[in-house]
């Protein structure tokens, strides 16, 4: 399969001109693809997921409580984070700029998308109509169309960010194959079909607590990181505003590292076609002349924020930045 490239909504093509006119030698440059920058990441957070499997089942093995709870607490976290860049590597393959060869692109996605129990072509169904229709009756993640009082969208927020992950694994392919045509829900039922093969395969060959300790219980690590992250890019934003829709994240060069650069994600929804290890040289050439945003200096820093407003029910944006700009 193919994945088709996001569709902006039409009220950003001004703005995305405006910023490109000035810097188009360098956004040139932002969109080719770095296949070794890309397999950096992918073997880097393999080890990551090797190491703290290792490290979580020797931890297991041991008998001092004093000692086997922090090690097995640290691999654990080591795992799950392994994991969530895993699912950031499978947004890109959405965007078609995880590799430039489409078969490899879609290959390496879906094959990312098994330890997340999640449908790859059900996930693209979705998530690009959230692109499309950013803030919009149509986009699946604005929160604001399923609840009805400020309470109501308080808790959905939280939600997202405890059990939500959890719920999409259900709710996505539910919905991905409403949205789907005949076509793509034939592979969202050939994908369940390899998914299901997967793992019954994997479940009678390894240890079930092994796979409880390395796989299982890490991915709750996972959920809690892609609400994290979808939170601060999209809660408490102005989603009738292309520059108050998203929020970016300007974090430590480590927290970055930890997202592949995903924490620019206005950046992203104006540049979909720009792989992410190039989303924070977008954000230096363009932000400048944006006369405001949302930001935040850290995921700690927008938490605290979220909910110091979320106690008073306050449903405004976030972070709100005057910059120089136009």
């Amino acid at each position: 399969m193919s994945l088709p490239p996001a569709t902006l909504p039409p009220e950003y093509l001004p703005l995305k001109r405006k910023l490109m006119s000035e810097h188009k030698d360098e956004f040139a440059s932002f969109r080719k693809e770095d296949v070794r920058l890309r397999l950096v990441e992918i073997v880097t957070f393999f080890f990551v997921w090797l190491g703290g499997a290792a490290l979580t089942l020797f931890a297991v093995s041991l008998s001092t409580l004093w000692l086997k709870l922090p090690l097995m607490a640290l691999g654990v976290f080591l795992c799950g984070l392994a994991f969530f860049v895993f699912f950031l590597e499978v947004h890109e393959g959405m965007h078609s700029v995880l590799f430039k060869n489409k078969l490899l692109n879609d290959l390496v996605s879906f094959i990312f998308c098994l330890p997340l129990f999640m449908s790859l072509t059900s996930a693209v169904i979705l998530h690009l109509r959230h692109h499309r229709y950013l803030g919009e009756q149509g986009d699946p993640d604005e929160y604001r169309f399923y609840a009805k009082t400020k309470l109501g969208l308080m808790l959905l927020y939280y939600g997202r960010l405890f059990i939500a992950p959890t719920i999409y694994i259900f709710l996505i392919p539910v919905l991905g194959y409403r949205h789907g045509t005949s076509q793509q829900r034939r592979r969202i039922l050939l994908e369940f079909a390899v998914m299901l093969v997967f793992y019954v395969f994997i479940f009678s060959q390894v240890p079930f607590m092994n796979l409880l300790f390395i796989w299982l219980i890490p991915t709750s690590v996972t959920g809690f990181l892609i609400g994290l992250w979808g939170l601060a890019q999209h809660a408490l934003t102005d989603a009738k505003d292309p520059l108050l829709a998203s929020r970016s994240v300007h974090a430590s060069p480590l927290v970055s590292f930890c997202f592949i650069n995903q924490n620019y994600h206005l950046e992203h929804h104006l540049f979909p076609e720009v792989p992410s290890y190039h989303l924070k040289k977008v954000y230096e050439v363009t932000w400048q002349q944006l006369p405001y945003a949302l930001s935040s200096d850290s995921y700690i820093g927008f938490m605290r924020d979220f909910i110091r407003l979320s106690i008073k029910l306050e449903d405004r944006p976030i972070g709100y930045t005057e910059i120089i700009g136009w």
